[in-house]
Order: C-alpha cells, then sequence, then structure tokens
C-alpha cells in the first residue's frame, strides 16, 4: 500500500459539501501575499506535504500519525459528519460521538501553524516530566547502570524521545478531557438554506469559545446550508434563533474569513470580492497555544486563548 505524503489539516470529506456538479470547489488560496482563485477537487487542496511525517523515525513508523491515526479518525469522522448532515433520529454509537468530538476538536489543532507548536509541547512535556522519573530510577539504580534515567532509557531504545513525542501529539489531538466535555454538550445543526448568501468555510473553521464557562459554545459550518452549534447552556441556542438566518450566515462568514491563514473556500466566486476583502484580516497571533510555547501548559490542557 502506497504511503500518502500529502497531508490534509482540512480532510476531502468535509470540503466535498462545498462541491459542485463538476466535483470541484472554489479555492481561495492565500500566496506571497496574493490571493489565488480556481476550481479544485476536494482531495487537490487544503494539504501540505509530510506535515505530519516523523522523519526522525523508521519509515514503517515515521507516516503512523497521517497512515494510521488520521486514516481511522477521519474515516469515522465522515461517518459522523453523514450522521449530522443527515439525520435518522436513531441514538448514535459511543465511537461515533467520539468521532464527531474528535473531528472537530482535530480540526481546530491539526494546522500548518499548529503542528510545530504540538510538537515542541510535547517535547516540553516530555522534558517536563524528567525530574520524577529521574527521582524514581535512582531510588532503582544498579551500581552498573547509568547516572540519568535519559541515558538508561537511550540505551534501550535510541528513539524514545521521539516516539514519545509522536505518542505526546496523538494525545493531544484525541485530547480525553476536552473531547468528553464536547460529547456532553447539547448541540444542533441549523439550517440557514434561507439565506440568500451561502456559508464559507476555510483552513480556521472552528469557533471554541470559553468552553469551560457556561455560557461556553463551539460552532463549525459543516456545509454551504448548514452550521453546527455546541452550547454549555441551552439559552444559547435560543439567542441564535432570534436572528434571522441571513445575520447568522453573515456572522459565521465573518468569523471563518477572518481568522483564515491559507485557504477560503466556496461552491462558487459569487462572493469573491466579500472574501478578498476579509481574507486573513483577524488572524489568531501566533503562537496559537501560547502556554505550549512557553513550556508551561500540557499537552491535556491547551491552554489556548479561546478554550
Amino acid at each position: 500500500m502506497s504511503i500518502p505524503h500529502d497531508h490534509h489539516f482540512i480532510p476531502a470529506f468535509y470540503l466535498k459539501q462545498w462541491a459542485g456538479a463538476d466535483k470541484k470547489l472554489t479555492e481561495f488560496a492565500l500566496r506571497r501575499g496574493k490571493l489565488i482563485v480556481k476550481r479544485a477537487g476536494p482531495r487537490a487542496t487544503g494539504y501540505e506535504t509530510g506535515l505530519y511525517a516523523f522523519p526522525e523515525l523508521p519509515p514503517d513508523t515515521a507516516q503512523h500519525l497521517e497512515n494510521v491515526y488520521f486514516n481511522y479518525a477521519d474515516r469515522l469522522g465522515s461517518k459522523a459528519l453523514n450522521a449530522q448532515l443527515n439525520p435518522t433520529g436513531a441514538p448514535w454509537p459511543g465511537e461515533l460521538v467520539s468521532a464527531w468530538s474528535r473531528f472537530v476538536l482535530g480540526i481546530y489543532l491539526r494546522h500548518p501553524d499548529a503542528m510545530p507548536e504540538l510538537r515542541q509541547g510535547a517535547i516540553a512535556e516530555w522534558d517536563r516530566s524528567g525530574e520524577v522519573w529521574q527521582a524514581e530510577y535512582e531510588r532503582i539504580r544498579k551500581p552498573f547502570d547509568p547516572l540519568t534515567f535519559d541515558e538508561y532509557f537511550a540505551n534501550m531504545d535510541p528513539l524514545i524521545r521521539h516516539k514519545m513525542q509522536l505518542n505526546l501529539v496523538i494525545k493531544s489531538l484525541d485530547n480525553q478531557f476536552i473531547c468528553q466535555h464536547i460529547n456532553q454538550m447539547p448541540f444542533a445543526v441549523i439550517d440557514l438554506s434561507v439565506s440568500p448568501v451561502p456559508l464559507l468555510t476555510s483552513d480556521r473553521p472552528v469557533e471554541i469559545f470559553a468552553l469551560g464557562k457556561p455560557k461556553g459554545i463551539i460552532s463549525i459550518p459543516i456545509s454551504p446550508t448548514k452550521l453546527f452549534v455546541a452550547a454549555n447552556d441551552a439559552e444559547s441556542f435560543k439567542m441564535i434563533a432570534r436572528y434571522d438566518a441571513q445575520t447568522v450566515v453573515k456572522h459565521i462568514n465573518d468569523y471563518v474569513v477572518t481568522r483564515a491563514r491559507r485557504f477560503v473556500w466556496a461552491s462558487d466566486r459569487s462572493q469573491e470580492e466579500y472574501i478578498k476583502a476579509k481574507t486573513s484580516t483577524a488572524m489568531e497571533p501566533l503562537p496559537l497555544f501560547p502556554a505550549l510555547s512557553q513550556r508551561k501548559g500540557s499537552l491535556s490542557n491547551m491552554g489556548s486563548r479561546k478554550l
């Protein structure tokens, strides 16, 4: 089986909701400060070569994040998205519930501008655990053993540091604490098809606001006419219902387009002037997760401005 090297940070199964009869969508791509517009297939956009590769590891492990983790996560995520778009009323199995929260959080975290922070955060977390492991190692160390736990581990497996980095990045993408919280949030898929202007999407389409507070909310456009919203407080849905569909679409489009870092996607070019005027005008400043960059955060509690 061939190993994929073009790693999608926005999955094709998500983007194809914006595809037209030609099975393509309109890509607005920022390249050297210019916005380039073209038609593209869902698999021909939203990727970066080698984004999730760990070249320090052997060939059979270097592509594990893309070839194993995302292969599994995106396969189930596609089923969960289809269930959101085409509800049957039947209860979701637990695996599908988890797949949806993993998909939403993954879109938020797997961006090319975020991955270096996750990788560095994984190394920082590994280093933070060193004192605890060293103390335990000194308690049981034999006279002929190396002086440090790191040396002992390196003798056993020279690649252990890189393997643990990979495992900790996976742990952050599949964050148990945050995903469980999302699983339990009341949610709705809002039909906005009466709006004369359709929903757009981008490489930063997920809004996660104050997740740990009563007014916490999550949203992501899941098609040109449908918006997924989850909220800690049911009153949030009543607030959204007070607005007409066009106003909701404008708010969401403003959010996803102004935060776009590389791409905006649409079904056609009907909003081209708006997209050209708004793209990347309110990008999140780097680092996206400042606590990780300062080596003070934890991958189990991402420390995001929004979370």
